[in-house]
């Protein structure tokens, strides 16, 4: 009785934590509706893996090789990047590699979030997300992925077997994932008076990378290239 009261109050204190975060003045659309002229901007792009627990952990901060994928693709739309200062656009980039199974989608949102502190005060839990993407169907496997962490997560929590077993779906015993998986965030921050923040949010993922013990981020890496130029490319 005293864990189900426990639990309840852990509960209502992460609903209250997340409305409190909530940002009134935020209007958050997709990088498909963006339709505005070319300008300046600054970039920022990290990349994370998933650490022991399945959380996002900063790996690369900045990469430039990443980054130089974005420059490239958006200086033949006639975009100029800034090195520092003010600028018509901020975007951000954020790229992870990992076995989605494996990520710790929290006790109540079930959304794999960048780390709040690699962000900084521009952090908001209405954008900076991988998983899930809203917009993908139930039979999805971004779906089932979810839900195939979640069983997975309770299984091993309540049987001895489950922890010391794989928890994605590997043989039994092996430390190898069936899949290794990149995803892509893309958000774009127009400058602008007054309170009011609108941010584009663009989300990707990559087909399934060689499975490899942690999903080091390198072996996602060229399909991430290509998950995010195609983005830039095509709805930007």
């Amino acid at each position: 009785m005293q864990r189900k009261a426990f639990l309840a109050v852990v509960a209502m204190l992460a609903m209250l934590g997340g409305c409190a975060q909530r940002d009134p003045n935020l209007v958050v659309r997709g990088l498909g509706e963006f339709s505005r002229s070319a300008g300046d901007y600054t970039v920022r792009v990290n990349v994370y893996d998933l650490d022991e627990k399945g959380r996002p952990r900063l790996v690369a901060k900045d990469d430039p090789s990443m980054r130089g994928f974005v420059t490239r693709t958006l200086e033949g739309r006639g975009y100029v990047m800034k090195s520092a200062g003010p600028a018509r656009y901020a975007l951000e980039v954020d790229l992870l590699c990992g076995n989605m199974r494996n990520a710790d989608m929290g006790l109540m949102s079930e959304e794999l979030r960048v780390p709040a502190e690699s962000v900084g005060p521009g952090y908001s839990t209405d954008v900076h997300y991988w998983l899930p993407d809203k917009g993908l169907g139930a039979d999805s496997r971004e779906t089932q992925d979810l839900r195939n962490s979640m069983l997975t997560r309770h299984h091993s929590a309540n049987t001895e077997r489950g922890a010391s077993s794989n928890r994605g779906g590997a043989p039994f015993g092996s430390q190898t994932p069936d899949f290794c998986q990149g995803r892509v965030l893309v958000t774009l921050t127009p400058a602008g008076p007054g309170s009011q923040r609108e941010v584009f949010v663009g989300r990707a993922a990559t087909d399934d990378c060689p499975a490899a013990p942690n999903c080091p981020v390198n072996v996602c890496r060229t399909s991430i290239e290509h998950e995010l130029v195609d983005m830039l490319q095509n709805r930007f």
